[in-house]
Formats: C-alpha cells, sequence, structure tokens
C-alpha cells in the first residue's frame, strides 16, 4: 500500500462558508436562466481563486516565517548552552575567589580611608586659599608720601 504525503494548510473558514453559500443558492436558482447560473458559476470561480491566491500568500509569509525561525532557536540554544557553561565555572570557581573577595575588601577599605583623609586635606586647603583670595581683595592701604622737596619755594 503506497504511503500518500499529506499537506496540510492553515485556511480561513469564512470564505470557504461564502462559497458554499454560493454553491447553495446557484443549486436552488438552476431553474432560472441559463445565463444567470453562469453568471453566478464565473463570479464563484472568481472568488474561489481570489481565495486560492489569498492562501497561497498566507502559506508563502507563514514559510518565510518559519524559515527564520529555526535559526534563531539555534542560536538561542547555543547562547544558553554557554551561559550554563558559564554557569558552572563561575560555580566550581567560587571558592578560591572568596578570598581574593576579603583581600579586595580590605585593600578597598583602605583606599577609602585614604581618599577620605585627601578629601579632607583638600578641602583645608580650599579654605585656606579662600582666605588668601580674601585678603587679596580688601582695598589697598594708600600712605601719603610727602614729596622731599616742597613744590613751591620757601623764602
Amino acid at each position: 500500500m503506497p504511503k500518500t504525503k499529506e499537506e496540510y494548510e492553515v485556511v480561513p473558514l469564512s470564505p470557504i462558508r461564502r462559497l458554499e453559500k454560493r454553491v447553495e443558492e446557484l443549486e436552488k436558482a438552476t431553474k432560472g436562466g441559463e445565463k444567470e447560473f453562469f453568471r453566478e458559476m464565473v463570479s464563484i470561480i472568481r472568488l474561489n481563486q481570489e481565495i486560492v491566491s489569498e492562501l497561497v500568500k498566507a502559506n508563502d509569509a507563514l514559510r518565510m516565517e518559519l524559515a527564520r525561525v529555526v535559526p534563531r532557536v539555534e542560536e538561542l540554544v547555543s547562547k544558553l548552552n554557554e551561559l550554563l557553561e558559564y554557569i558552572k565555572t563561575a560555580a566550581s570557581e567560587e571558592t578560591p575567589t572568596q578570598a581574593k573577595e576579603s583581600n579586595l575588601d580590605k585593600k578597598l577599605e583602605e583606599l577609602i580611608e585614604s581618599n577620605k583623609k585627601i578629601s579632607e586635606t583638600l578641602e583645608e586647603m580650599l579654605n585656606s586659599l579662600e582666605e588668601v583670595k580674601d585678603k587679596l581683595k580688601r582695598p589697598p592701604i594708600v600712605i601719603k608720601k610727602k614729596p622731599l622737596i616742597s613744590p613751591t619755594p620757601k623764602i
């Protein structure tokens, strides 16, 4: 017994239902004139062709989207595997790094203390510079000098 390959597609039902209703109407209306019958048949054939072209477009769009999904899923799986490798590596290296972290914490504390001291000295220097600036802004003291020779001679 030969196996037949069946293909499935996503088909909107509303156009098919309309087509079925039109065929039923035609069957009822066959009692009328032949011209009307042929017009209805041509109309049904056009509607059927529109449905087929819409299905072809939808099928092509679906195939294109599915073609894009496969590489993305593979990329996602590879990234997840890489992430798991990193997690496993980090878990196995966690114990030795704790000793390093305690040394780093001590060094960071020392750096913080030295930065605080530097900040305090900079503030003191800034205050001193402001005092010097204020002193320099004061108006100079004017001393009147007496001329050694008087401008008018005395007799």
